[in-house]
């Protein structure tokens, strides 16, 4: 992106210093090259502008290219993020119901997977609602997210453990986690890598990671792709990440765990097991776990296509019952 091109995104979101950006390799596979797939993207509130996303030419991986630093994503968590999304600094009465139904949700599900009493973590976890059911049976838990009010509000009103603070910046016991929780969240962090080297020396033999992320498109790729989200995990990239950093995956699913508030995401499971997993790692791309770059472009034309035809069934189904 030029300098024009940066500028009209920072005035979008009343930033007045200027950024610079910066091109990525993969995050998964440190594959320098890529394909422009989407020049502009969704910047919420039916505006669109440029923020480029490229696929890798190895595996397939979906992300921004360029991205800011770190510095400009504290600040636009801080400052921008929920006021887009939630048109609001402070957590909606349905937006915490929500939360603590989701919670509850995976908390049943995961349950035949766990001890009875154990600690976790919540990568991403707004006020932390979703911690509740495994506070009340008595877990040790701990949660982290960038938007200040957000944790503000978790801590002060809701007396929950939630820390401000980038997931970078984590610091977390070695061998002392049961559980880690990332819910649609690892698509927003600054440096993917950094916060799985850090949730992995965190992690006990056999403890248990879920990923949560956006999934599929529900509608036209224009706009699936959105300012807030740095990179896109679909099942393949899911399971890619957690055999990088030592994790078994054995559920990867659509399957709406957390119930049916966020329609279409998906889920990857993964038990840890450390090195016996990560040595396999580096072969896996060679030898065919990845998508093509045209596998990603025909999902995404696929997408299209189903929004396209969606849409033109319902003028047709309208235009049969004219009204009186």
């Amino acid at each position: 992106m030029n300098k024009t091109q940066i500028k009209k995104y920072l005035n979008y979101l009343k930033v007045k210093k200027f950024y610079k950006m910066k091109f990525f390799k993969c995050e998964i596979c440190n594959e320098k090259k890529t394909k422009l797939i989407q020049k502009k993207i969704s910047w919420n509130n039916n505006k669109f502008g440029d923020l480029p996303i490229h696929a890798c030419t190895s595996c397939g991986f979906l992300f921004q290219n360029p991205r800011f630093n770190k510095e400009f994503y504290m600040g636009y968590y801080k400052n921008s993020y929920r006021a887009i999304t939630l048109d609001t600094f402070k957590p909606p009465k349905n937006y915490l119901a929500d939360q603590e139904k989701r919670g509850n949700l995976l908390f049943e599900f995961l349950k035949k997977y766990l001890p009875k009493k154990g600690s976790m973590l919540d990568v991403g976890s707004s006020v932390g609602m979703m911690m509740k059911p495994f506070l009340k049976r008595g877990w040790k838990c701990q949660g982290n997210d960038p938007v200040k009010s957000f944790v503000d509000y978790g801590r002060e009103k809701l007396k929950l453990p939630v820390e401000w603070l980038q997931s970078e910046d984590m610091k977390l016991k070695d061998n002392s986690l049961d559980l880690i929780i990332i819910m649609g969240s690892l698509e927003h962090v600054t440096d993917v890598n950094i916060v799985m080297k850090k949730i992995e020396k965190a992690i006990k033999k056999n403890g248990i990671l879920v990923i949560e992320a956006r999934g599929d498109p529900l509608g036209y790729q224009k706009n699936f792709f959105n300012h807030s989200h740095h990179r896109y995990f679909f099942g393949n990239t899911m399971e890619l990440i957690m055999r990088k950093y030592g994790w078994e995956p054995f559920i990867t699913t659509k399957y709406p765990i957390t119930g049916s508030s966020r329609p279409n995401t998906q889920f990857c499971i993964g038990r840890y097991k450390g090195n016996e997993v990560k040595k396999s790692f580096k072969n896996l791309v060679k030898n065919g776990k990845k998508e093509t770059v045209l596998d990603v472009i025909y999902k995404l034309k696929y997408h299209d296509y189903l929004a396209k035809k969606l849409k033109n069934n319902f003028i047709k189904i309208g235009a049969s019952h004219p009204k009186n």
